[in-house]
């Protein structure tokens, strides 16, 4: 069986206002977790056009881009 890459997306949001944000989107969004105080990462396996809209509607809170390998 094989297993699906994910990415993760650290925002500087709470995960409950993460959430809220992404209700009813889907992208991908596999799983919301807190990472501290008012800090989340976003697990997903999002691509191409998915991962442009995810990234541009949290556009504001990114922590920092994701490194493509």
């Amino acid at each position: 069986m094989t297993k699906t890459q994910s990415d993760k997306l650290y925002v500087n949001l709470s995960s409950s206002q993460a959430r809220k944000r992404l209700r009813r989107m889907g992208f991908g969004v596999k799983k919301i977790e807190s990472a501290g105080r008012n800090r989340a990462v976003i697990i997903h396996s999002a691509t191409g056009e998915h991962r442009r809209e995810l990234y541009a509607l949290l556009e504001d809170v990114i922590e920092s881009p994701s490194v493509k390998e």
